[in-house]
């Protein structure tokens, strides 16, 4: 799936996405930080444990210092 949508995100662009992240602000509500934001790390990157480490922090530090609730809208 996950180079099904690297495809469909690529086309026809002269860029292409080497991580993104998503927030489910429903599961924030209900059970708090803890596997509220997904990272989706480009194929190629998905071995390199320094870049996880350091985008996992990353995901971390915008979730404990910025309103997701205002971020979602």
């Amino acid at each position: 799936m996950i180079n099904w949508l690297m495809k469909k995100l690529t086309k026809n662009y002269e860029s292409i996405p080497l991580f993104w992240e998503d927030f489910n602000l429903q599961k924030y509500q209900k059970y708090g930080a803890k596997n509220s934001c997904m990272l989706h790390i480009h194929p190629e990157l998905k071995n390199d444990e320094h870049i996880i480490d350091t985008l996992s922090n990353l995901v971390d530090y915008i979730r404990e210092n910025y309103d997701m609730e205002k971020l979602s809208k």
